[in-house]
């Protein structure tokens, strides 16, 4: 077992933090008993036309298209993203209790170190490359002038001018951590630019090809995580992360460009999320952006904040506040807070309308609702006038159940009643399908799998392990094929097991699909596709 290092502090609380953001996703099992009435719908679509209220539910089921959320860009979590090691992290700072983040006054526009204090270091963790786990060479360089240190499983030799070497010896422990330390700056000169790359990979290689060839096998990817949309952050378009960025795991979250540049490499449609608190001129230079970069027999897909519905989200409590403001849904709540959102819906859906007005079948604008709730997407629909302005309507039609009172030894327990589980979701995914079709709208998911969450680790770790996990997400995807269909957009890609949820097709990039059940099972589904 390799040592922790000196970042555990930190890396509990971020672990934590983490944790708190996806407890959230247990939301679609929070019942809200608010009777909503019967709405009605007065907007026409613009693109498609609108169907008549009361249509017949929708037919033939259309083709299924599986697509994926990619999990969080951190460097603990087991997934080479960047070819560059040192993007996916941040830097911390020695002095304090164990590594403490890094003072922001230290640091220059692209995130670099200026200067170092007296007696001040520099952290900056390295991702650990995919399995199988061996022994690789990475090369670093850099420029200005200074002096950089290694640690953990990395061990620095052969330096050169701005440029040295590191063994790095992962063996796949939990705890094991490699990095870089920043031991001396010239504050005249800082060291800037830093690359530390697998010593055969070429300098202009921007992402891992492991990473690349997992992407492909999906048809939408969804950068939720990748975006930080969950901190409802303040945006402007001057302090945006771009590609020559020191960091692509900051609060800015991943630049535009490396997403656009994803689903090109990739052949793969971007799905991206603008931030809810965005400006009118936000949004139409992110959608600028991609219009330009983007291939153009690609198509984007679009959509407001990340679900605003649910109470556990801040952004949820400012559409609300701003709903009952503005004297919406007549002083009831919830209703003021799905009319606000319908509201933004809108205004944003109109700048991306306008910017794609040239090519309209490559973009899709989406409105995301509660699936265990389809009178919210009624609301959003129909009195909020939000059907003018999308394209599909989306929900997260996940199945589980509360695990309180469940230990290890109560799994068969728990696998037989996923059936009625699955069933339920399912049947509210369909509710969502024929209101949709009503409006004259597509259905789809912004994310979909299982939900089960638990405290317990050993129950955890079995539950996800288990080949009963994958026999029935096999059955989820039959279903949906043979039911629904239209894209089902998965959570997620890559991720740890934790108390906050088992969310990843696996656990780390390059685990055998004998011990990934979840991706082992949509694998087959994808190559019985072909």
């Amino acid at each position: 077992m390799a040592s922790a290092g000196p970042m555990d502090g930190k890396e509990a609380s971020r672990r934590t933090a983490i944790g708190r953001s996806l407890l959230a996703l247990v939301a679609f099992a929070l019942l809200v008993a608010v009777a909503v009435g019967a709405l009605a719908f007065g907007a026409r679509d613009n693109r498609p036309q609108a169907l008549a209220r009361g249509a017949a539910s929708p037919s033939p089921v259309p083709h299924t298209r599986v697509g994926i959320n990619l999990y969080a860009v951190d460097s603990w979590f087991r997934q080479q993203i960047f070819a560059n090691m040192i993007l996916q992290g941040e830097w911390f700072n020695s002095q304090g209790n164990g590594w403490t983040s890094f003072p922001a006054d230290q640091l220059d526009a692209q995130g670099w170190v200026r200067f170092l204090k007296p007696g001040q270091t520099a952290f900056r963790l390295l991702v650990l490359p995919a399995a199988p786990f061996r022994p690789v060479a990475v090369k670093c360089s850099y420029q200005g002038h200074g002096l950089l240190d290694a640690g953990g499983v990395a061990e620095k030799r052969d330096s050169a001018a701005q440029s040295f070497l590191l063994d790095l010896k992962p063996t796949g422990a939990d705890d094991e951590k490699a990095w870089i330390e920043l031991v001396r700056t010239d504050p005249q000169d800082p060291i800037r630019n830093i690359d530390c790359r697998l010593a055969d990979r070429p300098t202009d290689e921007r992402f891992s090809p492991e990473f690349l060839s997992f992407v492909r096998h999906f048809k939408v990817i969804r950068f939720l995580d990748w975006q930080h949309i969950n901190d409802n952050a303040a945006v402007r378009w001057t302090d945006r992360t771009t590609p020559r960025s020191g960091s692509q795991a900051g609060a800015g979250g991943v630049s535009i460009e490396d997403m656009v540049d994803l689903g090109n490499l990739t052949g793969t449609d971007p799905w991206f999320l603008m931030p809810y608190r965005a400006d009118p001129a936000y949004v139409r230079s992110f959608a600028r952006l991609v219009h330009e970069r983007l291939d153009p027999h690609r198509t984007a897909y679009v959509e407001l904040g990340n679900e605003v519905w649910n109470s556990v989200f801040d952004v949820s409590r400012q559409a609300q506040a701003e709903g009952l403001a503005r004297g919406l849904g007549g002083g009831d709540p919830m209703r003021a807070q799905m009319l606000r959102y319908a509201q933004k819906v809108g205004e944003t859906m109109r700048i991306w309308t306008e910017v794609f007005a040239d090519r309209p079948r490559q973009l899709v604008r989406v409105a995301a609702s509660q699936n265990a709730w389809p009178d919210l997407a009624s609301i959003i629909l129909e009195e909020g006038g939000a059907a003018r302005w999308i394209d599909a309507l989306a929900t997260a039609p996940y199945f589980g159940f509360d695990l309180d009172g469940y230990g290890v030894r109560d799994l068969d327990r728990i696998f037989a009643q996923v059936p009625a589980a699955m069933e339920e979701a399912l049947q509210k995914a369909e509710t969502h399908r024929a209101l949709a079709a009503r409006h004259g709208k597509r259905y789809l998911t912004y994310e979909a799998g299982q939900h089960f969450v638990t405290e317990d680790m050993k129950l955890a770790y079995a539950l996800q392990r288990d080949p009963r996990m994958g026999a029935y997400y096999a059955d989820y995807l039959a279903r949906w094929k043979a039911r629904i269909g239209g894209d089902l957009v998965l959570f997620s890609s890559t991720a740890p097991i934790g108390s906050y949820g088992g969310w990843g097709l696996r656990e780390y990039a390059g685990q055998p699909e004998e011990e990934a059940p979840k991706l082992r099972a949509v694998r087959q589904f994808l190559a019985d596709r072909r």
